[in-house]
């Protein structure tokens, strides 16, 4: 099976798990993805050019920028299935909505922000937002808020 099947299983696996409502059943689809992904080699830089349809010498400088993780465990080179699914999804949807010049940038904006959105409390304080559950911002709950990351209050200016 070659690593543009698997990478489109992963996708299939990744949707499926998504639309599941029962959590059991999604927390399985997403195990079984993630065993899928582990028992591939990865892809050559070769066939990670192939599913991105990117130039191997563009893959490359991905790889260097930290958009592509490759396998530690792997000579030559072998770009990780699940980080090429990731960046593959990101790379499709940009040129979707025409951003194909600049994908780069892009891509590394987007990865970024869903690594932020998926941080701990954000679905919580997401959800708290959309159901009206809402907390003033004053300047005690700044200073609590900062007073553990900071070690000390935030100075007030009148």
């Amino acid at each position: 099976m070659s690593s543009a099947e698997v990478v489109g299983d992963l996708l299939a696996l990744e949707e499926l798990a998504a639309q599941e409502t029962d959590a059991d059943r999604r927390r399985t689809l997403e195990a079984v993805r993630g065993h899928v992904a582990d028992r591939d080699r990865g892809a050559k830089v070769s066939e990670a050019a192939q599913v991105l349809r990117l130039s191997q010498p563009t893959v490359r400088a991905w790889i260097g920028a930290g958009i592509l993780t490759t396998r530690s465990d792997a000579t030559p080179v072998r770009v990780d299935l699940l980080s090429l699914v990731a960046v593959k999804r990101v790379v499709d949807l940009l040129r979707e909505h025409g951003h194909d010049r600049s994908l780069l940038a892009a891509a590394l904006r987007m990865l970024r922000d869903r690594a932020a959105l998926n941080g701990d409390g954000v679905a919580e304080g997401l959800g708290d937002l959309a159901d009206g559950r809402l907390v003033p911002v004053t300047d005690d709950l700044l200073d609590e808020l900062a007073a553990p990351s900071q070690g000390k209050k935030r100075s007030t200016s009148s």
